[in-house]
């Protein structure tokens, strides 16, 4: 039980900021400086700086071999459930409370990662073809494979466990898949949150965390795309902000708790003077219970 007069301090604390903020002197939204200027959603310096947002989120884990950046006069197959998803690049609490249930169209003027990826190389003389589950005629020079988890919010996107391949093993096949035909495989996953990746990074000659980059897709070739005399176009600068789990059993992961030891610390993040190489990871899961998909705990959410 709750008593009213803890309910009233903590009401009491955020209508005390929202006043310090002056949204009650503002006036309804209707009546303020920029209502009904609807050609200031989506406008070009608003999308420029987005795009800024999503070439500095991202985070290199991996490169071996110093795969990347690409070169943009390659065939480029991108394959992968998010490859030409913005719903899922985007996540949840957009459009709707869960992200789901929205396509493409949904989204005016944005741009998903096939497109940006397509735009980068076929003005430099290469092609890239969009096939998600990865099929194709002629093999490609390099495949990018965009993939990650699918829209959430609250207690919808909870988990029982971090093993990402209990709850999307189709990924991992389409990754294993491309290395089995000896194609160079680019990673770029969307997720929230870190996750035990530990056999897709194997799957991968370099893995990109791209969390979730909203509307502009373009941003995510900006960094993975040489320009067209072959230079690097934007390095990456992104840093982990959460430790990443190298056990599928890591669900607590904090800088200064005793047995720190993860599989990528606080604040990694590699650049392209980097020279790294990622062995080879261990993927045995232990518990029987970290293998089952159904960890997923949405029966408990209140769809209201």
């Amino acid at each position: 039980d709750i008593t009213t007069t803890r309910l009233d301090d903590a009401v009491r604390r955020v209508l005390r900021v929202k006043f310090e903020a002056g949204l009650f002197d503002a006036g309804a939204p209707s009546s303020r400086r920029y209502a009904g200027q609807t050609e200031y959603l989506g406008a070009p310096a608003h999308r420029a700086v987005a795009r800024q947002a999503v070439r500095e989120s991202l985070v290199l884990l991996k490169n071996n071999n110093g795969v990347l950046p690409l070169a943009r006069n390659q065939r480029v197959l991108v394959a992968g459930t998010g490859a030409n998803d913005i719903a899922r690049q985007s996540g949840g609490w957009t459009l709707t409370w869960q992200g789901t249930d929205n396509d493409n169209d949904d989204f005016p003027g944005a741009t998903s990662i096939f497109t940006g990826i397509e735009e980068a190389v076929s003005t430099s003389g290469g092609s890239a073809t969009l096939s998600v589950d990865g099929t194709y005629s002629q093999p490609p020079e390099v495949a990018i494979v965009v993939f990650g988890e699918a829209p959430y919010a609250e207690c919808r996107g909870d988990l029982g466990h971090l093993n990402y391949d209990a709850l999307y093993p189709e990924d991992l096949q389409l990754l294993e898949k491309f290395q089995a035909d000896r194609i160079p495989v680019i990673s770029v996953f969307l997720s929230g949150r870190p996750l035990w990746i530990n056999p897709h990074l194997n799957a991968s000659d370099a893995f990109v965390a791209a969390w979730l980059p909203g509307s502009e897709g373009g941003g995510v070739a900006d960094v993975l795309f040489r320009t067209r005399s072959g230079d690097i176009n934007h390095d990456f600068r992104g840093k982990l902000s959460f430790s990443w789990p190298g056990h599928v059993s890591q669900n607590v992961l904090n800088v200064g708790m005793d047995n720190y030891d993860p599989l990528f610390a606080y604040g990694y993040g590699l650049t392209y003077a980097d020279d790294k190489t990622l062995p080879e990871l261990p993927t045995d899961i232990g518990a029987a219970k970290y293998a089952q998909p159904d960890s997923r705990a949405r029966d408990s959410c209140v769809d209201d």
